[in-house]
């Protein structure tokens, strides 16, 4: 019997929502989301997401999950701080592991969905990159269709690509990353800056059409992502491209991303498609772990 045949707990953590599903097979059966709690330890983090999924505990075989940040065998780290305010490691699949008795497993969210979106080809490829923008930009690496991870973990974390030595302060340390430019966190806040009263993303991305400031803060995220695209063609010569989270599905803006690829050299363009999992590819990445060795 497939591994992905049985009942998994599968849990998705962002910097603003988690997501929680319980997965049979390739399929969400029940779904919930819920705001990020702030807490310090480990165990009080994993017993509230345990509460939201108390009905489901009888029938999961196992817990995979999915996360923002850098993730270790000690437990999670965030590279960028302003995305997830954990403290450094965060143990929580041990957490996990020890309030249910079942095998927990655990990887970065972007990795997790690359393994998913990779599976789940329309067409069949080899070397394939996910990007995830959202409230940062994340990323994960398929080479010769295998996860790369790296030895800590990092591989994979294309939002912190140093893509303008005058752009803005991220909170990794450096200057210029992607995720300081395109994210939803850096979408908002150059929002902030131009409108009065402040406005959502959601609305921003439905003015943009008719209004030149709002497209403009639209387009500067799709350019800095077609930057990090043809970086990444360039770095990995990868077949294809897969787009998701908030931003990155966001009506229109896959479609931008593809007109500024288009303006750059042949050798630098690279075919982009849209996540197969939509919006909840990381949490179906979060069951798909277990079936990737």
């Amino acid at each position: 019997m497939s591994t992905l045949a049985k009942n998994t707990l599968a849990i998705d953590i962002g910097g603003t929502k988690i997501a929680i599903g319980l997965v049979h097979g390739d399929a969400i059966v029940e779904r919930r989301q819920f705001p990020t709690p702030t807490v310090k330890e480990a165990s009080q983090f994993a017993a509230m997401i345990l509460e939201q999924a108390a009905d489901w505990l009888d029938r999961a075989t196992r817990i995979g999950i999915s996360t923002t940040g850098l993730v270790t065998e000690q437990g999670i780290s965030a590279i960028n701080p302003d995305t997830l305010a954990f403290p450094a490691p965060f143990p929580l699949a041990a957490a996990l592991e020890s309030l249910t008795n079942k095998p927990v497993a655990m990887l970065n969210d972007a990795q997790a969905a690359a393994w998913y979106e990779y599976v789940n080809l329309p067409q069949p490829a080899r070397n394939m990159a996910f990007i995830t923008v959202s409230t940062g930009v994340g990323g994960g690496i398929i080479i010769d269709g295998k996860l790369h991870s790296g030895a800590t973990g990092l591989a994979g974390h294309v939002g912190h690509f140093s893509i303008d030595p005058n752009g803005p302060q991220c909170g990794c340390g450096q200057v210029g990353c992607v995720e300081a430019i395109a994210s939803g966190t850096a979408i908002q806040r150059r929002s902030h800056e131009t409108f009065h009263p402040p406005i959502s993303n959601v609305e921003l991305f439905k003015l943009a059409p008719n209004e030149p400031q709002a497209e403009a803060i639209v387009q500067a995220s799709a350019q800095a992502i077609a930057t990090l695209c043809s970086n990444l063609k360039a770095t990995l010569d990868l077949d294809v491209i897969v787009l998701g989270g908030g931003v990155g599905l966001a009506s229109g803006y896959l479609a931008r991303v593809v007109e500024h690829i288009a303006q750059r050299p042949h050798a630098f363009q690279v075919p982009i498609i849209a996540a197969q999992g939509d919006y909840d590819a990381c949490l179906l990445g979060a069951a798909f772990q277990f079936n990737k060795d």
